[in-house]
């Protein structure tokens, strides 16, 4: 896991230490930072939005579809799969797409909670240094430590920057004792000399937004030593991503009005803007300050991309890509093999109940014709039927020789 999120994270944390370099202040940086990411991801969202719209136009011959084959939903998947390769269409691909966002935010996480790893790029020989430092300066550490291991480079920087003269003093001494599980401790400091408490400190100064602490968490009770705004962070991100998760489900709602009410799903989507708002009360503000800058580049995009997709444009671009597929030569992909996998082995199935020797599985009927090692060996062999046809159909054969055998060695 951790080799997954320092993969997105070291050059998320590259990418920041670069914004950060020029402009010289944190919340500027994630400023900057989520417009770089969002235009990075725009080809994405382009294309996830361009087969969205294409989706949605395709609504009416999928209902008439459903209507003539609404007794036969074998024959009428068959043709869907049809549809969507005569369309060239791949229905899946916004499900593939949606992922993307969540593992960036992976990545963000761990750039914002860890700043001294990924942005001011510290060995983790020199961060533990600094730590035992705070545990022996004040005792109490080691439990707020313990309580927020996910915060521990952002409770160290605030530390340096209330003390960075005893900081400078213990890295002179050369050696610290402290206090950690209940037991003394003593740690050579090798790793770290005084550049470094100077660049932390210089760094942490840098963490704000105007009087805003970024490193702080914010609290559902601000004090007077807290800013107001600290405060409003989580709320004004939550409420921004209710305001775009409306504009989204409207503007679906009137480019295909007989859009079924999914009840338990919109339930879910105005329930995530809520969850948000709980959720960035218990991380530092810097990461509900990155979920509202999202939320409204994501709002500005959407509108864009909606204002662009118009009905027209959309069919445009479906003439174009149905007169693409026509024209094509090249490989099918590996999303269409397996609709066309799909098809055959519905086919096959049709073919068997046609003649009479439709197959089935039950526990509880002695005259069941397949026990459930039958049925799984027969559907184990319309697989692979299925899988041989669709090889020798794109000159594959000989792969589809070599699946068979070992599906052979493994039996």
């Amino acid at each position: 896991m951790n080799f997954l999120i320092n993969l997105i994270a070291i050059p998320l944390g590259f990418l920041m230490k670069i914004i950060y370099n020029l402009v010289g202040n944190y919340g500027i940086s994630i400023i900057l930072f989520t417009l770089v990411t969002r235009m990075i991801l725009f080809p994405v969202s382009y294309k996830q939005q361009k087969n969205t719209a294409r989706m949605q136009l395709l609504n009416p011959k999928l209902k008439k579809l459903q209507e003539k084959y609404k007794n036969d939903p074998n024959q009428m998947q068959m043709e869907q799969f049809k549809l969507y390769q005569d369309e060239n269409i791949n229905p899946y691909s916004s499900c593939l797409t949606s992922f993307i966002p969540l593992i960036l935010l992976w990545g963000v996480l761990a750039v914002v909670y860890k700043p001294m790893t990924y942005i001011m790029d510290y060995k983790a020989d020199m961060i533990e240094d600094a730590k035992c430092i705070v545990l022996s300066l004040d005792e109490e550490s080691e439990k707020n430590l313990s309580k927020n291991s996910m915060r521990q480079e952002l409770i160290i920087m605030e530390k340096m920057l209330q003390n960075p003269e005893a900081f400078s003093a213990a890295i002179q001494d050369g050696e610290v004792t402290f206090i950690e599980k209940n037991e003394e401790k003593t740690r050579k400091l090798s790793s770290i000399d005084n550049s470094f408490v100077t660049e932390v400190t210089d760094f942490a100064q840098t963490f704000t937004l105007g009087s805003v602490k970024l490193s702080e968490t914010p609290s559902t009770k601000p004090s007077e030593n807290s800013s107001f705004f600290l405060f409003l962070i989580p709320i004004l991100s939550g409420l921004m991503q209710l305001v775009f998760t409306i504009y989204t489900q409207k503007m679906q709602k009137k480019r295909n009005p007989d859009m079924p009410n999914m009840g338990s799903m919109n339930l879910m989507l105005y329930m995530m803007p809520l969850f948000s708002v709980w959720l960035a009360f218990t991380v530092p503000a810097g990461v509900g300050f990155y979920w509202l800058c999202s939320s409204v580049f994501s709002f500005l995009q959407s509108i864009f991309l909606y204002a662009w997709f118009n009905d027209e444009r959309v069919e445009k671009i479906g003439e174009a890509e149905r007169e693409k597929a026509k024209n094509s030569k090249r490989r099918p992909s590996m999303m269409q093999k397996l609709m066309e996998q799909q098809e055959e082995m519905m086919r096959q199935q049709e073919q068997q109940g046609s003649s009479g020797n439709r197959v089935r599985y039950s526990d509880s009927d002695s005259n069941a014709k397949f026990s459930r090692a039958e049925m799984e060996e027969y559907n184990t062999a319309v697989i692979r039927e299925a899988r041989r046809r669709i090889a020798e159909k794109y000159g594959d054969a000989e792969d589809a020789s070599v699946t068979d055998d070992k599906n052979k060695k493994k039996k």
